[in-house]
């Protein structure tokens, strides 16, 4: 199989494993829901990797997307916890 094939297939089963398994990082509302998410995404980059020699692109924004989120969410507990007026 010819790289770009490779690469668009891995694409595809990447896509394919995110629709199946995920929520979108806007859906999280809860610390473990992102802190689970970024941990078993990072899993499948690893595996990506070390199997094909190559992770997706959307595989990576998502991990971006899903730390935004999760420090998003901490900041808001920080505040709730120790900011009071």
């Amino acid at each position: 199989m010819s790289g770009k094939k490779l690469k668009k297939r891995i694409n595809k089963e990447f896509k394919k494993i995110v629709k199946n398994k995920f929520l979108s990082p806007h859906d999280c509302n809860q610390l473990y829901q992102t802190r689970t998410y970024i941990f078993e995404l990072n899993k499948i980059i690893k595996h990506f990797e070390n199997k094909f020699d190559h992770v997706p692109n959307s595989a990576q924004l998502l991990f971006y997307e899903y730390n935004i989120k999760h420090e998003e969410m901490l900041y808001e507990k920080y505040k709730e916890e120790f900011i009071k007026d």
